[in-house]
């Protein structure tokens, strides 16, 4: 069998530009593991954890209906919806903003919640950009803002590593997120009087394209980030920067699994109402048989060498090595991950609003029930087992959800009526 090229399809450039972004985040979380105290570490974990919640809370109702209508609009269109994206995420960032105060709130930082309101800002804004174009396949300046955003803001932490802080670290996210948008703003046009005029028209409509995501999201950060949370809240953040740690490592794969989803779900949406449905498993099998095949060598080596590479990564004075074996559970768990944001990158594109539902409700209420027994029981290794569990029951129910699509894809024979 002839294997897929990536280099003939836009998978290269939306898994390189993703590459950026996860090895940016990675190589951030070794340096301030290595550089901040266990307990300094657990409090910007968890403070980053609620950060990222409230970005898949911003991805479901700002840029992902960004990207599925951005994706085959023509470009005045195009750059209605992309205003009208920047001026929603002020007044989603005020609605959150609450539940990141009482985050902070929970490990005694409230102090830390202007700098890191001002980064989750500025990050949002640099996120839609970037999901702009990248539902446009403008992939060398999605990569060049992103290689400010960064490793720019990876160069300036490593810079003051040896004196750095906690507010330090927001401080460089929110500039580095403002120097990218800066960067990519002489290439896109905007129509902020157009989008102003629409406002209140398209909010209706974001909710209704988003509510379905926004459940889904909520309920994944019950059977991933709920498991960190409890860890502080109950061991306190020592044990959550452990979990972290050990995370920030299994994570290795995570450009495959976002890039994965950034690059199919525009393309389905894109060409939804031509696919087949053996189109459509013909496309899943080309891009996500090349994720896995990526993934499959760096999985391996986490399961073969646990204790190797958790020294190689943190030194083996570290008490961030101590929990080898809870390192290959958290392999395992981010390949089903892998799998899963194959899958659901195909529900979100024919917007199958049950499968994308459904495909975290199961999880989220086993990571809430039998993941919160397990962390209460265990700790460390009782949370990276219940989000492996978590993993491999969201992709079984992905794959039943995805069969269904077949309801919806035009007939072979259909297909070559119209185009005849």
């Amino acid at each position: 069998m002839k294997l897929p090229n990536p280099f003939r399809s836009h998978l290269f450039g939306g898994l390189t530009d993703q590459a950026v972004v996860s090895f940016g985040n990675f190589a951030l979380s070794l340096v301030l593991a290595h550089q901040l105290s266990r307990q300094d570490y657990g409090v910007f974990s968890v403070a980053l954890s609620f950060i990222l919640f409230l970005n898949l809370l911003h991805q479901a109702f700002i840029t992902y209906p960004l990207s599925v209508r951005g994706a085959s609009a023509d470009t005045c269109r195009f750059q209605y919806l992309l205003t009208l994206a920047i001026l929603l995420t002020p007044i989603f960032a005020l609605a959150v903003l609450p539940v990141l105060g009482a985050a902070l709130l929970s490990v005694g930082r409230l102090d830390l919640l202007p700098l890191a309101s001002f980064a989750l800002v500025m990050w949002q804004l640099q996120e839609v950009i970037r999901r702009g174009m990248l539902a446009r396949t403008r992939y060398r300046w999605t990569i060049a803002i992103d290689t400010l955003r960064y490793l720019g803001a990876l160069g300036a932490v490593v810079a003051i590593a040896s004196w750095v802080t906690i507010s330090d670290v927001f401080l460089v996210l929110t500039a580095a997120s403002f120097v990218s948008i800066v960067a990519a703003a002489p290439v896109l046009r905007f129509r902020f009087a157009a989008a102003r005029a629409g406002l209140s028209r398209e909010i209706a409509i974001h909710r209704e394209l988003g509510t379905p995501v926004f459940l889904a999201n909520l309920l994944l950060a019950f059977s991933t980030q709920w498991l960190l949370w409890l860890l502080a809240w109950i061991k306190g953040p020592a044990a959550a920067a452990l979990l972290a740690a050990l995370a920030t490592v299994a994570a290795i794969a995570s450009p495959l699994i976002f890039g994965a989803e950034n690059v199919i779900v525009p393309e389905i949406a894109r060409s939804r109402d031509k696919l087949t449905f053996a189109d459509l498993c013909v496309l899943l099998w080309r891009r996500g048989g090349v994720c896995l095949l990526l993934a499959a060598p760096l999985i391996l080596v986490l399961m073969a060498f646990p204790l190797q590479v958790l020294q190689g990564f943190y030194g083996r004075s570290s008490p961030y090595v101590s929990h080898p074996i809870d390192l290959q559970i958290l392999a395992w768990a981010y390949a089903t991950y892998l799998v899963s944001a194959i899958l659901g990158a195909a529900l979100r594109g024919y917007g199958a609003r049950e499968g994308i539902f459904r495909m975290q409700l199961y999880p989220a209420l086993f990571g809430v029930v039998g993941g919160t027994w397990l962390t209460w029981r265990y700790g460390v290794s009782g949370a990276c087992t219940g989000a492996l569990c978590a993993g491999l029951l969201r992709a079984a129910v992905g794959v039943h959800y995805v069969r269904e699509l077949r309801r919806v894809t035009p007939c072979a024979s259909t297909k070559l009526a119209v185009a005849s």
